[in-house]
């Protein structure tokens, strides 16, 4: 083989172990892998000290917000429950949405 034979075959093996490694990066287990890896670190660096310790004031923040959310949704589907469209709501509510 001439030095330009070999330059060619040692740039094509290149160019494939490239591609394997760009496949492998770009395989959806891979992808969500390191996503979840990210939002693991990020959560902990929202939850946690440099030394470690829990930051309670955010969880305390984080508890209460995830409480208010499920306390308005179930006053919601309580209020859906108990309320029961008759045909004449259904008439006003289409009457207001028409042009």
């Amino acid at each position: 083989m001439t030095k330009l034979e070999n330059d060619i075959v040692t740039s094509h093996d290149r160019l494939a172990q490239t591609i394997d490694e760009l496949a492998e990066r770009a395989a959806p287990k891979n992808v969500f892998a390191r996503q979840k890896e990210q939002a693991k670190a990020s959560f902990d660096n929202a939850t946690r000290t440099e030394s470690g310790e829990l930051r309670m004031d955010r969880v305390a923040i984080a508890g209460a917000v995830v409480g208010g959310i499920i306390l308005l949704k179930l006053i919601s589907s309580r209020r859906s429950k108990n309320k029961k469209m008759t045909f004449a709501d259904w008439e006003r509510q289409r009457a207001k949405r028409s042009w």
